[in-house]
């Protein structure tokens, strides 16, 4: 037999010991990675969405203090354009948000 009973037994005192340490050093991990829920959602925030399709939608996203139109589609997600003008949270979606994206339309055609 290669092992005797005393080195069987500090080995699998040691691999305990190493799975053991393995093991906080993961959970400590876990608990030190950065979440979405700490952000809180002052950052960044989703002022305005319409669906255009099935799968299309735009979106008006505010970061910090820049509101950007993003288009997202089922295979793409792109930038559409910055807005001048910051949309305010509480305004109503239709008519304040349709009238901004008609003037971004314009500016982004060169029109």
């Amino acid at each position: 037999m290669p092992y005797e009973g005393g080195e069987l037994s500090s080995l699998s005192l040691a691999i305990g010991a190493t799975v053991l340490l393995l093991w906080c050093a993961l959970w400590a991990l876990r608990r030190a990675r950065p979440t979405a829920a700490s952000w809180s959602g002052r950052d960044c925030a989703v002022v305005r969405s319409l669906s255009l399709g099935p799968r299309e939608r735009l979106v008006v996203v505010r970061i910090g203090t820049k509101h950007l139109v993003i288009g997202v589609g089922s295979a793409a997600i792109s930038l559409l354009c910055e807005l001048d003008e910051p949309l305010s949270p509480s305004a109503p979606a239709s008519s304040k948000f349709s009238e901004a994206f008609r003037k971004a339309a314009r500016r982004w055609h060169g029109g």
